[in-house]
């Protein structure tokens, strides 16, 4: 009902938008632009790009209707005006009002603190209300924050337009192209301004050749030119943006290749069009030499050649106090005469010379220090983090060549590693010789911090409110090592395991009930390297990170109560900027303890069911995974080549793999074992599988905020020897819910074709495994912070094993006619730092239902003929146990579904 009246409101909302005067604050005279139209004529082109070179944009549309200033509509700008002068004033006058009770108490206080010879005193300070940005009263919110006021038509910004996008034209390669506009004045003050483009012929590169006098240099570019593709500038449009791509390009590979200082402006293209044929020319690359100030004259600049350049000496400069014992402020100013601070960074008095590492195959035999792991670090009393950390994240080493990328990448590792809030490079040039020194000053983050972390979930497809107290150290031992203690709970709103009680009476769920409370502590360390194997020991590409953790939870639910202890030891691999590899420490990568006391109710419906697969997910267990192995790749980041159109899109791929229990089973001629032969330690079963998963996700992005995304999933789990059943509840996988198939709730779809609304025993929630699912969604700007969504989801999960239970829930070859389908829009909201969701899903295709009637398109006939042996299992009111074949689902979620 309430959803009904929502519906309600809004279309009530919208039509009364609507229905506003568009026109209604457009003065006399003026226009309101109604809409912008760009024809292209000739070559066939995409108009969407011109469409943002427009000087002004109609108001936006939301809906294809011109929501937001139909919000500015709403209220007279005058009276809102006036009511925002009047509250101003008000404002003033309290704020003297307070400002004048403060100078009353602060002229007490200084009377009181002169009576006592002190020449002191706190100082009052009374709040006063900001009168520069002053909060928004609600009709003033709606006007100026959810309205927008109109576009008013400006024809010194009409004929601008018409001469940018004669300047596009030309610098996409069509030089004999034409721009003209038309305006369309309309009776109700408004107007339709269209631009007609005429393309004419474009000009294309034929050949092009190098000039570029420094030999050096040439044979640098000529190298990378070779290892580009044959469309690297041959065929391609002289197009102005492109020349410029390849100009930056060019000059950051000549960094690379350790050409310091190589600026992209040293790099020009010039067009030879006097060989002009069938609109194709040749073009020159011209390399001039590198822009330097002279030395006599500090305000010209000369040409010098650009050269190659090794690094000459590192340098650390720990920008800090804490650990100085003493008054510093005296040390630098009174006793050495040195300035405190040069610029942003304190001055550091101390130096240590690091050359601690021995090269591990000597050519003599002898131990000899690595001359390339040598630095210089300054600070003040002591080093807050251990110099062999620091330099462990260098790669612009002692005697080595430089290279742009190494600057980077030494960059984000100082950062990476947590402990700096400020990074900051400085080159210097040795006079008369081809040598530099970098200087790394750094500044050190807050070292310890408290926070509270709350939190809305969408976990699993269930949704839950969540906070967590954190105690944070980042840098403990001096070892950049961040600990992390937290002090966790929530709630969250899960699906009861049965649809009815012992009794017989159908339980009632809703998506707002929170039944299930969640709360324990953990303890996590975040180590560089490869814990315990020193950071020295270990090759800076590895960038590795240990990661060990200690947690336990307690889960609550009217059914059961589930506690779990848990720690992790895994180390993390960043190879490049798109890798990650995670392996866990062998034998004991990752150990869980789960224990179950169940409710009388819930242990009694399991046992009269006799169900092997219930009792094993449901049960105590422990967890010892033998290893960890995961992969995880992501594009984001890289360098592309963007010759390609899908090198535009963004490729995310995950896959895990996790065996647990056969360690433990080379101890099972020492271990007892219960009734169902499962062998105990510490009275509880281990658990004995293997899963695999793989997520991949592939993302295309269009033009004004539009974008295509694919979502793959596939996971595969066995269990054996110790759980013959099935897998663990927390390893198993699940269909439906907010973040999977949004045509059936969490949890309730599958296994494969197993009609549950014909099982008198029957759970809601639903396990498997095996998964296979994937989506696609179209995303699209709404207006301002509102995102819309179209999508397709389709998908299952099955088992492995046959179950009597759940028939039709076992894969088989033919597990593409188990596949389910559901379609769907969404809206969202995007507050930056996360996105708020409401999904629509509408259930297409259910495999549960009989053949004939799977898909919504088919008839119902087969569907009612099967319920009718519902009367004999759930007796005359049976109807209220069937569900919907068809019922839409809302969902809410936090952030997108992937």
């Amino acid at each position: 009902m309430n959803r009904i009246k929502f519906l309600h409101f809004y279309i009530l909302l919208i039509a009364s938008l609507a229905a506003c005067k568009l026109t209604k604050n457009v003065p006399e005279g003026k226009y309101l632009i109604k809409k912008n139209k760009i024809v292209v004529e000739g070559e066939k082109m995409s108009a969407t790009p011109l469409y943002g070179i427009i000087r002004q944009p109609e108001n936006t549309r939301f809906l294809g209707l011109k929501i937001k200033l139909g919000f500015y509509n709403i209220y007279d700008s005058t009276k809102v005006a006036n009511k925002r002068q009047i509250m101003d004033i008000k404002i003033r006058e309290k704020n003297k009002k307070k400002q004048a009770r403060e100078d009353k108490v602060d002229t007490k206080r200084k009377t009181a603190a002169r009576e006592i010879g002190d020449s002191t005193y706190v100082k009052k300070t009374i709040p006063k209300k900001d009168t520069i940005e002053p909060r928004m009263f609600f009709k003033e919110w709606v006007k100026y924050k959810l309205g927008e006021p109109p576009v008013i038509l400006d024809t010194s910004l009409y004929i601008r337009t018409l001469s940018q996008l004669n300047n596009y034209m030309k610098r996409k390669g069509y030089y004999y192209s034409s721009t003209a506009g038309v305006i369309d004045f309309q009776d109700n003050k408004k107007a339709i301004v269209t631009y007609t483009i005429q393309t004419g012929a474009r000009y294309y590169i034929d050949t092009f050749q190098l000039n570029c006098p420094n030999e050096s240099v040439a044979g640098s570019i000529t190298k990378y030119i070779n290892k580009q593709d044959k469309s690297f500038l041959t065929g391609r449009p002289l197009d102005a943006d492109y020349l410029n791509t390849i100009r930056t390009r060019i000059a950051k590979h000549l960094k690379d290749d350790a050409f310091y200082g190589f600026s992209p402006a040293s790099i020009t293209f010039e067009a030879d069009s006097n060989n002009l044929k069938d609109n194709k020319l040749n073009i020159a690359i011209n390399v001039a030499d590198r822009l330097v100030r002279s030395e006599e004259n500090r305000d010209s600049l000369v040409s010098v050649p650009y050269k190659v350049y090794h690094m000459r000496n590192v340098y650390f400069h720990l920008s800090d106090s804490t650990l100085y014992k003493g008054n510093l402020r005296r040390t630098i100013v009174d006793s050495l005469g040195l300035p405190l601070s040069s610029g942003q960074f304190l001055t550091t008095i101390d130096t240590f010379y690091y050359a601690e590492i021995y090269e591990k195959n000597s050519s003599n035999g002898e131990k000899q220090l690595d001359q390339y792991r040598m630095a210089i670090f300054t600070y003040n009393g002591e080093m807050f983090v251990k110099p062999k950390i620091i330099e462990s994240q260098n790669y612009l080493e002692h005697t080595n060549y430089y290279k742009d990328y190494y600057l980077d990448r030494s960059y984000s590792r100082l950062l990476d590693l947590g402990v700096f809030q400020v990074v900051k490079p400085v080159f210097e040039e040795i006079k008369n010789t081809d040598s530099l020194d970098i200087h790394y000053y750094l500044i050190p983050v807050k070292k310890r911090s408290f926070g509270l972390e709350p939190r809305a979930t969408t976990s699993n497809g269930y949704l839950g409110i969540s906070a967590s107290i954190n105690y944070i150290d980042k840098n403990i031992w001096r070892s950049a090592t961040k600990m992390t203690i937290s002090l966790a709970g929530g709630i969250e709103s899960q699906p009861p395991i049965f649809d009815k009680t012992v009794d017989g009476d159908k339980i009632k769920t809703s998506a707002r009930a929170f039944n299930t409370f969640e709360f324990g502590p953990s303890i996590k360390f975040e180590i560089p390297g490869i814990f315990p194997i020193p950071i020295t020991n270990i090759s800076k590409r590895a960038k590795p990170k240990t990661q060990i953790s200690l947690g336990f939870n307690v889960q609550q639910r009217t059914d059961f109560t589930r506690n779990i202890l848990q720690t992790n030891y895994l180390w993390k691999f960043f190879v490049g900027k798109s890798q990650i590899f995670t392996v866990g420490l062998p034998t004991s990568s990752v150990i869980k303890i789960v224990k179950i006391d169940k409710s009388e109710d819930f242990k009694k419906r399991i046992n009269d069911l006799n169900d092997l697969f219930l009792q094993n997910a449901y049960s105590s267990q422990l967890i010892w995974q033998d290893i960890k192995l995961t992969f995880e790749f992501n594009d984001k980041n890289l360098d592309k080549k963007r010759l390609n159109p899908f090198d535009k899109g963004n490729l995310y791929n995950q896959i895990s793999f996790d065996p647990a229990g056969l360690f433990l089973s080379a101890f099972n001629s020492k271990l007892s074992q219960d009734t169902n032969g499962r062998y105990l330690i510490a009275n509880i079963p281990y658990s004995q599988f293997v899963r695999i998963d793989e997520e991949v996700i592939y993302s295309y992005p269009f033009s004004g905020l539009r974008s295509l995304h694919l979502h793959g999933l596939a996971g595969f789990g066995k269990p054996y020897g110790n759980s013959s059943t099935s897998l663990p509840y927390d390893y198993a996988f699940f269909a439906g819910g907010a973040n999977d198939n949004r045509g059936w709730k969490a949890r309730t779809l599958g296994p494969g074709s197993y009609k549950y609304y014909l099982d008198t025993n029957r759970t809601a929630t639903q396990i498997g495994d095996i998964r296979i699912g994937g989506s696609i969604e179209y995303r699209f700007n709404l207006g301002g912070p509102f995102r819309g969504a179209v999508f397709t989801d389709a998908g299952n999960i099955w088992l492995i094993n046959n179950d009597v239970k759940r028939p039709g829930g076992q894969f088989s070859k033919n597990w593409i006619n188990d596949i389910a389908v559901a379609g769907g829009v969404g809206i969202r909201y995007d507050f930056v730092y996360f996105v708020l969701r409401v999904d629509l899903g509408f259930p297409l295709r259910n495999p549960a239902l009989p053949d004939g009637a799977k898909w919504i398109t088919q008839s119902r006939d087969p569907y009612l003929q099967e319920i009718q042996a519902g009367k004999v299992l759930y007796g005359d009111d049976f109807d209220e146990f069937l569900p919907k074949p068809f019922k839409w689902q809302l969902h809410f979620g936090i952030n997108y579904p992937f």
